[in-house]
C-alpha cells in the first residue's frame, strides 16, 4: 500500500505542528495526474462499444458468514470502509447512533474496537456526516454535507485541523461535496487528488443541476480542481424527474479508468482523467432497466410508488480477486400484490450482472432480495458479501459469501 505524498501530509497537517507518521491509502487506480484538461460539461459521447451477452459464468451462494459484534456496533452500515490492521481486515463502520467508528475485524479471535467522537465543541463529528474517509488511525478526514467543512482528526477523535474550502468547476460555480452511501456513491481518494461526487446546484429538481459534471477531481494541496468529469445522460435533463435515482455510482478500473453509472441508464460511461473522449458501453440486453423516472411536479407518494414498482441499477462494484465486475440490478414489478398490499423494492426481481475486465457480459444470477440486502456489501479475497437478513442472535452481523462459477 503506497505511501501518501509528503506535500500531501503536510496541507493537512503543518498547521498542527506535528509528528506524522505514515499514512496509508488504498490505491484505486494507477496513474499520473499531469496537464489535465478541463471536460466541458456533457460533452457529447465520441466513442460507443455494443456488448452482447455471454452466459458463461454465475454465482453460487457458497454459505452464510456470521460476523460476531458487540453491543456498541451495528448489524448494518450504510457508510463503511475496508481497511488491514497487522494483516487483518476490518470492516470499518460510521455508527450514526453512538456517532463513533466501529473496527470489526473479519476473521474471528480479534478485538473489536471503537472510536466514540465528540457530538459537541471543535472536535464534534455530526451523525448525519457524508464524508468519513481513514487514511491511517492519525489521519481521519471527515466532509460535510453542503457544508464544505474539512476536519481532520487523530486516532482518538481529536481534532488536528479544520478549515473550509470552496470548491468551483471549470465555470467558476460553486460545488458542494456529497456522498450518498447507500447508493455507492462515495468519493476515491488517490495518491495526489481526491474525486469527489458533488451537488451541482443546491435545488435537485431544477434542470440546472443536471447540466454540469458530476465528479471534481480535487487537489487538496493546490486546493483547486484539477479537472472534471461525469456529464448527465440526457434522459436527466429532461422533463422528468429521478428524486434518489439522480446519483451515479463511480467505479475505479485497473487500467485508471473510472466508470460512471446511472441509476436510470442501463449504459456504462468510462472515463480517463485529462482525456475528452467518453467511451459509452452499451448492453442492449439492458434496455428494459432504463427509467423514464417521474413528473418534476409529481409528490412524494408518486415517486414511492415509481420507485418500487420501476426498473432501476444499483452499485457496479469491481472484484480485483476474481477480475469481473458486478452490477446489481432491481426489475420492474407491479406497485401491488394480488391481495391489494403494496409491493417493497425488496419484492422485486433483482439481478447480479458479471462483466469481465473488457466489461464483457459473463453471466446473470438472481438475486433473492427478501433474504439479502444488496445494499450493503463489499468484495475480499473471500468472495463477494451481500448483508442477510435474518441472523439468529443480536451479536451477529450476517452475510451471505458468494463465489464465481464458470460454467
Amino acid at each position: 500500500m503506497p505511501l501518501l505524498i509528503d506535500c500531501f501530509k503536510a496541507a493537512f497537517f503543518k498547521a498542527a505542528n506535528l509528528n506524522l507518521i505514515q499514512m496509508k491509502i488504498l490505491r484505486l487506480s494507477i496513474f499520473l495526474l499531469a496537464g489535465c484538461t478541463q471536460h466541458t460539461e456533457n460533452a457529447s459521447i465520441q466513442k460507443e462499444l455494443t456488448h452482447r451477452f455471454e452466459d458463461e459464468k454465475t454465482l453460487i451462494n457458497s454459505k452464510s458468514k456470521v460476523i460476531l459484534i458487540d453491543s456498541l456496533s451495528l448489524p448494518f452500515y450504510d457508510y463503511f470502509q475496508l481497511i488491514e490492521q497487522n494483516n487483518v481486515p476490518y470492516l470499518l463502520g460510521f455508527n450514526r447512533q453512538s456517532v463513533s467508528l466501529d473496527f470489526i475485524p473479519l476473521e474471528s479471535g480479534y478485538e473489536i474496537k471503537h472510536l466514540l467522537f465528540a457530538e459537541d465543541g471543535p472536535s464534534a463529528v455530526d451523525a448525519d456526516l457524508d464524508i468519513i474517509h481513514l487514511f491511517s488511525e492519525d489521519s481521519i478526514v471527515t466532509i460535510q454535507d453542503r457544508a464544505l467543512r474539512f476536519k481532520v482528526l487523530n486516532r482518538e477523535g481529536k481534532l488536528i485541523n479544520s478549515y473550509r474550502k470552496t470548491i468551483r468547476d471549470s465555470k467558476g460555480v460553486e460545488m458542494f461535496p456529497v456522498s450518498y452511501s447507500y447508493l455507492g456513491q462515495w468519493p476515491v481518494f488517490l495518491d495526489s487528488v481526491w474525486i469527489l461526487p458533488v451537488y451541482p446546484d443546491l435545488n435537485v429538481k431544477k434542470k440546472p443541476y443536471y447540466e454540469r459534471n458530476k465528479f471534481m477531481v480535487y487537489d487538496p494541496v493546490k486546493d483547486e480542481v484539477v479537472d472534471e468529469f461525469g456529464a448527465y445522460p440526457q434522459m436527466y435533463r429532461e422533463d422528468n424527474y429521478f428524486d434518489v435515482l439522480r446519483e451515479p455510482n463511480l467505479t475505479p478500473t485497473p487500467q485508471g479508468t473510472f466508470l460512471v453509472t446511472f441509476p436510470a441508464d442501463p449504459g456504462i460511461y468510462e472515463y480517463q482523467l485529462g482525456v475528452d473522449t467518453v467511451i459509452y458501453h452499451h448492453y442492449p440486453e439492458w434496455e428494459r432497466f432504463t427509467n423514464e423516472g417521474i413528473d418534476r411536479k409529481d409528490d412524494m407518494q408518486q415517486f414511492v410508488n415509481h420507485y418500487i414498482s420501476s426498473a432501476w441499477f444499483q452499485q457496479l462494484t469491481y472484484d480485483p480477486f476474481r477480475k469481473v465486475y458486478y452490477r446489481f440490478g432491481k426489475e420492474s414489478q407491479e406497485l401491488r400484490r394480488s391481495d391489494g398490499e403494496k409491493n417493497t423494492a425488496f419484492d422485486a426481481d433483482w439481478k447480479i450482472f458479471i462483466l469481465d475486465e473488457e466489461l464483457d457480459p459473463k453471466g446473470t444470477y438472481t438475486l433473492d432480495a427478501n433474504r439479502f440486502n444488496p445494499l450493503f456489501s463489499f468484495v475480499s479475497e473471500e468472495g463477494l458479501f451481500i448483508y442477510q437478513n435474518s441472523r439468529e442472535n443480536d451479536d451477529q452481523m450476517v452475510f451471505g459469501l458468494f463465489v464465481l462459477e464458470d460454467k
